[in-house]
């Protein structure tokens, strides 16, 4: 029965730790996206809006 409990603590355990390291990895592509992205300038197109003396007018 101790053993039951043991190997149950002990994949628990590993579990918790696979978990852990799949956020910290999924934590630092963010970060280095971030990162990357910082370095492109703004590359959102320009948009003027124009509008005719005509419709100022009316």
């Amino acid at each position: 029965m101790k053993i039951l409990i043991l190997l149950f603590g002990l994949t628990a355990a590993f579990g918790a730790a696979g978990k852990k390291t799949a956020r910290d990895v999924e934590e630092i592509k963010h970060r280095q996206e971030l990162r990357e992205l910082k370095r492109y300038p703004n590359l959102l197109p320009e948009v003027v809006i124009t509008i005719s003396r005509d419709s100022l007018l009316k």
